[in-house]
């Protein structure tokens, strides 16, 4: 095991080598592909949701929950409440995009 530090956790965390790495990797490319306030900000969600886990009496990061953290961390918790033909809408935008077109708005 490692020790890493996180911003959001004062204290150096034990994790497994590859999650070091993974963590450090998803960091980079978050601030490759959308800056470095965005990854500042995912480092701060990290930290935060591996104190709670060694809260709650995980002794430290595997592989495994380093994924999940990087992975789905980010996922806002606000309830979607836009409507089914919104939705629809919205993703052949996304899809127009995707292929360099632009959907009336």
């Amino acid at each position: 095991m490692e020790q890493i530090t996180v911003a959001g956790h004062p204290e150096p965390v034990p994790a497994s080598a590859v999650a070091a790495r993974m963590l450090s990797e998803r960091l980079e490319s978050v601030r490759q592909s959308r800056g470095a306030d965005a990854a500042d900000n995912l480092e701060q969600l990290v930290g935060k949701r591996i104190g709670t886990l060694l809260e709650g009496g995980m002794p430290g990061i595997d592989v495994a929950t380093m994924r999940a953290i990087v992975n789905y961390v980010e996922i806002p918790e606000e309830e979607d409440t836009s409507t089914a033909l919104g939705r629809a809408v919205q993703g052949l935008r996304d899809k127009a995009a995707q292929r360099g077109k632009r959907i009336m708005d």
